[in-house]
């Protein structure tokens, strides 16, 4: 009996386990992420197209509920009527269908590898320290000074886009996105390397 199922029992009430997953089918090096579906009667999927079909600022997604949980279609029809009652949240018809028939479709993950690639290398030149990532798009490189919020206003002085790592609870480390042409990757190469040598 796994964790979950013991504090539900302890509880008398269910512990759900909501799992965001878009970036569940883009993954590299062999690397697969297991659904979670099948592992815990109150598991929940709620995912998006957008990442795994390539198709930024689509909203288009779905819910989909543990084949253990009891009077699972009780539940689906709850949400199904909150999608409903909110409307906003709908989907075109148009985009349905297109969705419908893309199911089973994805980006060619060897594009985003090569990209990976071409970012830890410019990374690496430059002498960043970082983790290589398995899966989505991003990398959290650790930032040469310990406050990423002035690192990143260099960083982009030197016309390179990054995040703070702090607005995702890693002070210290800044996140960068490879979803863009490789080209655009190589040509930052300068920027991280002089960003670097602002602080040495």
């Amino acid at each position: 009996m796994s964790l979950l199922e013991k504090k539900t029992r302890e509880y008398n009430h269910p512990v759900w386990l909501i799992s965001d997953e878009p970036y569940r089918f883009l993954a590299y090096d062999g690397a697969t992420v297991p659904s979670v579906l099948p592992l815990y009667p109150y598991a929940v999927c709620v995912s998006s197209f957008s990442k795994n079909l390539s198709l930024p600022g689509e909203r288009i997604g779905y819910v989909a509920l543990s084949p253990l949980l009891e009077n699972r279609a009780e539940l689906m029809a709850a949400l199904t009527i909150t999608n409903r009652i909110l409307g906003y949240v709908n989907a075109p018809i148009v985009g349905q269908h297109i969705m419908a028939a893309a199911l089973g479709a994805s980006v060619d993950v060897d594009v985003y590898t090569r990209r990976r690639n071409a970012m830890a290398e410019v990374l690496t030149e430059a002498g960043y320290e970082f983790n290589m990532p398995k899966g989505s798009f991003y990398f959290f490189p650790k930032s040469p000074i310990e406050d990423d919020k002035a690192f990143i206003e260099v960083l982009t002085s030197q016309r390179v886009l990054g995040v703070p790592g702090s607005g995702f609870g890693c002070p210290g480390y800044f996140r960068l996105a490879f979803c863009v042409d490789e080209s655009v990757i190589r040509n930052s190469r300068e920027g991280f390397a002089a960003a670097r040598r602002h602080f040495a």
